[in-house]
């Protein structure tokens, strides 16, 4: 990697990191970004995948007083997200990469 894939995705991962506190929308800047630096997609997804999880940990702090309440309602549905999360992480890895490539 190069100086300017450093610079060119640490520029990106600023954007994604704005963007994602702001609209949620951090995958918008950072997964062309990895793409265009040559990581293959599959890669280029897991990796954002995980930055982005950071994304969202910091943005949950910074939204504490908006949640207060929503305990109940995020017990309900965080058995959903986590099932599919773990269901799409397993087909992601477990399938070739061509057929995520072509979605």
């Amino acid at each position: 990697m190069t100086w300017w894939d450093a610079a060119f995705l640490a520029a990106a991962g600023v954007l994604g990191g704005l963007t994602g506190s702001i609209a949620g929308l951090a995958s918008v800047a950072t997964y062309p970004a990895l793409l265009m630096v040559g990581l293959p997609p599959v890669t280029a997804n897991v990796t954002n995948t995980v930055a982005v999880v950071f994304n969202g940990i910091g943005s949950v702090l910074g939204s504490r007083p908006e949640l207060k309440g929503q305990g109940a309602w995020l017990k309900r549905v965080a058995p959903a997200a986590v099932l599919g999360g773990l269901v799409g992480a397993v087909l992601l890895l477990s399938l070739p990469a061509e057929g995520f490539e072509k979605v």
